[in-house]
């Protein structure tokens, strides 16, 4: 994985609370940063009922966060500007070891798989017919989007023009309109557009199943306060209220996760990633 050199200013891309600081403890805000798989609007609309919902549970303001696209925000996370994060499994294995994050919650009942998309009309059936195309991905190290994606395009000897394009969503709409022949991404975002009513769009592959996105926290945090998040987080699926707000943000029901849950991306061996081309 390739990271800018030097550092990077904080900046949040957009910060939404919606009630005062007064309201709960003098203590700083908690940052929760998301992956920006999807956009900044789209993502604050998911996620900002379940930022107000922790901070009545912490007794802390917890606020939305997230970056401008995925190189950005692995930045970010290394730099360890949130407070919570987000994560791809990728990233997960990555930050755990440096800054040192630590799982505290994953859907458990979910498998991550990545896709491949291609246009409706397009001809092509298998990946071997995409020889010598230009395909869209959202960064060099989304994980099931990029990395599973190009990993299978690899075994094949599939050669190909890879275009980093920032996000699933651009993935899916570079695809749409012709300016890539094919396009990684995963069937939560890629359902995702579709109900936001993007046509012309078809699943081409789909991959094996690896555990998902990490909820993880920064090392500068308590054991106690690691548990607290946690304990907040996991129990979301024991209300209805806690339903909806799993639903709204497009999780399953979150169960308390461990460092070791994400050994099965460990296993895949994935120095390649260094070499792959910059966005």
């Amino acid at each position: 994985m390739k990271l800018k050199r030097g550092f990077v200013p904080w900046l949040v891309a957009l910060l939404i609370a919606t009630q005062p600081i007064s309201a709960y403890s003098a203590e700083d805000p908690l940052l929760f940063g998301i992956v920006p798989q999807e956009s900044s609007s789209k993502l604050a609309d998911q996620w900002t009922p379940l930022m107000r919902y922790l901070s009545e549970q912490l007794g802390r303001q917890v606020r939305f966060t997230t970056a401008p696209d995925i190189p950005t925000f692995e930045e970010r996370v290394l730099a360890g500007q949130y407070d919570i994060a987000y994560m791809n499994p990728y990233h997960y294995v990555e930050f755990s070891e440096s800054p040192g994050y630590q799982a505290v919650a994953r859907e458990g009942e979910k498998r991550i798989r990545g896709i491949i998309v291609v246009g409706e009309d397009s001809p092509v059936t298998t990946l071997e017919e995409l020889e010598g195309s230009t395909l869209a991905f959202p960064a060099p190290a989304a994980f099931a989007a990029t990395i599973l994606t190009r990993a299978e395009l690899e075994r094949l000897g599939v050669t190909y023009t890879p275009r980093f394009v920032s996000s699933h969503e651009s993935v899916y709409l570079n695809v749409q309109k012709g300016f890539a022949a094919a396009g990684g991404g995963i069937e939560r975002t890629y359902n995702s557009a579709i109900a936001g009513g993007l046509t012309g769009v078809r699943v081409l592959w789909r991959s094996e199943g690896y555990t998902p996105h990490a909820i993880a926290v920064h090392p500068k945090h308590t054991d106690d306060q690691r548990l607290r998040i946690q304990a907040a987080l996991t129990n979301l699926g024991s209300s209805e209220e806690g339903v909806a707000l799993l639903q709204r943000a497009n999780l399953k029901t979150l169960v308390p996760a461990g460092n070791h849950d994400w050994d099965d991306v460990r296993g895949l061996g994935l120095d390649f990633i260094q070499k792959t081309d910059d966005p």
